[in-house]
């Protein structure tokens, strides 16, 4: 057994689990890139406020829940976007500060989908499944839950196998026809099963890059040549405003209806940008910590996650046959 004094605890698994996650996403987002290159010129800190994944699959999503109580995440808030087809909720690290990682999960809405396309939203989740091994990503999460943490060799596996085979679509490439039943109904939920579980965006903290405020940091990005969505998410003095780059089309391997493989253009992975202010209650009374510090907003509005989608939305065109080249 692990003791205490020789463990890594949630928080600190929580910060491996970041580190390695934003170096993946790094490799694959060159707009991240650029964007950290941005805010060490500002002068101010590169912090992550949140990660974002999506999923078809129900017994995933559980999956995911569940290590992410390893890293001291815990399911708080439920959010509903009918018209992309998707329901999410946040994993917090629960308490008065802000400033903590937050993964904002959502789940492909399989009964808001025509019956023939959810099932072949599902046998694509069935295939995905049966192509990776858990067993020993779920044991380790087992001991987690009875110690309180792990070792170090146990977190570096741990973290390894969240971030690189949970976090990622594995199995064969999926079907055109699906891809195009799917982006047919909801772009969103096409992107989502393009990429596989892995972040679909990374959102930093205004305030923590040094600008004044979201408009100073949408207009330094512009300027560098960032692909920006046409507007700021949340009126000025509000809890929360966002705004985010435009993902970029990348090729994905898609099988074809004869067996080969070959490729559709998605739009998966973007950067997204956050100004978290000072909480409010009921009555819209400023609310404090125990402290006396401001308290600030730390969950989502769904007003301004619903145009944030908008930066992934994957819109497939038919390939074209060989006759009508």
């Amino acid at each position: 057994m692990t003791t205490s004094s020789n463990r890594l605890s949630p928080k600190m698994l929580r910060d491996r689990f970041v580190t390695e996650a934003t170096r993946k996403f790094a490799a694959q987002v060159p707009d991240f890139v650029a964007l950290q290159k941005l805010v060490a010129e500002n002068g101010g800190r590169f912090l992550n406020d949140h990660g974002a994944i999506r999923t078809a699959d129900p017994a995933l999503r559980a999956l995911i829940v569940r290590a992410a109580g390893v890293i001291g995440l815990r399911k708080e808030l439920d959010y509903s976007f009918p018209s992309k087809k998707l329901v999410s909720f946040d994993l917090q690290a629960i308490g008065e500060d802000s400033r903590q990682f937050k993964i904002f999960v959502s789940q492909v809405d399989l009964p808001a989908f025509p019956p023939d396309v959810a099932a072949m939203i599902q046998a694509d989740c069935a295939e995905q499944a049966a192509a990776v091994d858990h067993s020993a990503f779920i044991a380790l999460i087992e001991k987690a839950e009875a110690e309180g943490g792990l070792s170090d060799a146990d977190g570096a596996a741990f973290v390894q196998h969240f971030v690189h085979k949970l976090m990622h679509r594995v199995g064969a490439p999926m079907k055109r026809s699906l891809l195009e039943a799917v982006a047919a109904v909801s772009g969103e939920a096409a992107s989502a099963l393009a990429l596989g579980a892995d972040f679909n965006h990374v959102t930093i903290d205004v305030y923590a890059a040094a600008f004044a405020g979201i408009e100073a940091m949408t207009a330094a990005m512009k300027e560098r040549g960032f692909r920006m969505l046409p507007a700021i998410q949340g009126a000025p003095g509000t809890l929360l405003r966002q705004t985010a780059t435009m993902a970029a089309t990348m090729e994905t391997p898609v099988l074809e209806a004869d067996g080969s493989t070959g490729s559709a253009q998605t739009e998966k992975q973007f950067v997204e940008i956050i100004e978290r202010n000072q909480a409010t209650n009921a009555w819209g009374g400023k609310l404090w910590t125990q402290d006396g510090a401001p308290l600030i907003f730390r969950n989502f509005l769904s007003a301004n996650a619903e145009k944030i989608f908008d930066a992934a939305s994957t819109k497939v065109a038919p390939a074209k046959s060989a006759d009508s080249c």
